[in-house]
Formats: C-alpha cells, structure tokens, sequence
C-alpha cells in the first residue's frame, strides 16, 4: 500500500495515536495523580528508549552503518523527545508549558505532512519509526495536560519562542558536537546550512513566498541576497516574524486553557486601571 494524503494508510497510525490518547485518557482521569503521573511517564522513558536504542530495535538499521547522529537531539522532534521526561519531573512551569504546547504540535504536525513518506510504501519499518515516535510524542505531551499533571500558565506565553530558539540552538550545538566526534568538521559549515533545522540559517525554496512577510519584519542586514551571494544571518533573519507568531499562537491557546487564571488577571489588571484614572483625576 501506497501512503497518500486523504487515503487509508495515511489515516492508520493517526487514528491508532487517537485511540491511545482517548483510552488512556478515560481510564486514567479518575485515578490518583501518581499513577497519572506514571502512565505518562511510561509513555515519555518508552518514547526515549527507543530513540536512543533504535539502532538495535528497528530492522532498517541492521547490517549498515549507522549515524550516531540519530540518537541524539538532532530535530526539534527528537529534542522534545529527550527533554520530555526532564520536564515533566522539574520545577520549571514554563518548560512544561513548553513541552505540552510544542510537543502536542510537533507530534501532530509531523503525522498530519509526513512529506517523506507520501508516495511512497506504507508498510516499512521506517515508517512504523516515524508514526511510533511521533505518536508517542503526542500523546504523552497532551496527556500531561489532559490529565491535569501540569496546568498551562498564559503569563509564559512571551518565555515560549525564546525556548524554542533556544531549542534551536541546542539542536545545532549537538549537530556540531558529534560532527566534530564523528571528524566531519572540515565541511561543518556547509553540512550546518544544507542541515537547516526548522529554517535556522535560511528559507527553503517550497516556501519562498513566505519570504516577503519575513522582510518586512526583519531589518536589511539580517537578510539574505541570492543575487549578491550575501548569506541570511543564521536565527536572526526570521526571529522577529517567529517570534511574533509564536507568542500570538501559544497566548491564545494558553488563555483559552487557563481561562480562570486569564479572566482573574485581566479583572486585576482593569481595576488596576480605573484606580490609577480615577487617581490622575483627583489630581
């Protein structure tokens, strides 16, 4: 069978990744929050797990050279993989808030254009790889939520882009750190640009008409130029458009989630208000 948008194949591993989340969902909302907290936790050591042993467990691997790349925080994807449990058990609010938002998205995002695949055969281990991590990674992230471990905070929103760039910039550090283990860093620039997680050192042609938007944010010299030959400035040339997006995005979703939370504060903020108007006026 061939993987198709809109066919069966390309709605098997989503809609098992559904179940999942809906039959854990059921059976574990009225339970105390340590076994909760056990069953995602299970869900995020099992995600790890094979990430970091899937040289050993998925067939496609066996016999070749493997990259030692692939076990590490290579993408985005695997980033949030790896932080995952890290999060979960830390103190840090906004770190969770990260996880649950960007590890919801990620794992969605990636079954809904899994453009690696489409046209090609459905029944591989690598794409069973690719649905299972993704999947794992959805589910734990919006179980976390769903089951009330973690409650989102809207005052995070502004924190939400500075940990992706962040992540990021992680991502590219471990990309450079097992390029120069691996004795590749003759040519780690290049492999760096060609790499190019989430757009960090310049746009990709499939969506060059996004281009335009991303200048008229960004200033001149953080731009690119193809017919000069002048280089984006790595980050910097979409951080101000990113960032707006992703603050307006999480803020909106992270008040809707924290809706008590976001009325109590912006009733706060109104009194807050009138005083100060009604002070300016005895004055």
């Amino acid at each position: 069978m061939t993987l198709q948008y809109g066919n069966l194949a390309y709605f098997f591993y989503p809609m098992l990744t559904a179940a999942l989340i809906l039959g854990l969902y059921f059976l574990l909302r009225g339970r105390k929050t340590s076994v909760r907290r056990a069953a995602v936790s299970v869900l995020m050591l099992l995600n790890l797990f094979q990430h970091f042993f899937k040289a050993f467990l998925y067939p496609q691997y066996w016999g070749k050279e493997f990259d030692p790349l692939l076990v590490t925080a290579y993408n985005l994807c695997a980033f949030l993989i790896i932080a995952s449990p890290a999060a979960l058990l830390g103190r840090s609010e906004a770190w969770k808030d990260f996880i649950v938002l960007f590890g919801s998205f990620a794992g969605l995002v990636s079954m809904a254009v899994p453009y690696w695949f489409v046209g090609k055969s459905f029944w591989t281990w690598e794409v069973f790889r690719y649905y299972f991590c993704h999947g794992l990674l959805l589910s734990s992230s919006l179980l976390t939520a769903l089951l009330g471990l973690h409650r989102l905070h809207w005052r995070n929103f502004w924190k939400m882009p500075f940990l992706f760039f962040l992540s990021l910039i992680l991502v590219c550090f471990d990309f450079i750190a097992v390029s120069y283990f691996k004795g590749t860093q003759e040519e780690l620039g290049s492999l760096l640009y060609s790499y190019n997680p989430c757009w960090f050192f310049h746009p990709v042609e499939q969506f060059d008409f996004i281009v335009p938007v991303i200048d008229f944010f960004t200033p001149d010299i953080f731009m690119g130029d193809a017919a000069s030959g002048k280089p984006y400035t790595p980050l910097l040339w979409y951080f101000i458009p990113m960032y707006l997006l992703i603050a307006a995005v999480t803020f909106a979703v992270t008040a809707l989630a924290d809706r008590t939370r976001f009325r109590e504060d912006l009733r706060a903020f109104r009194t807050k208000v009138k005083a100060l108007k009604e002070s300016l006026k005895r004055k």
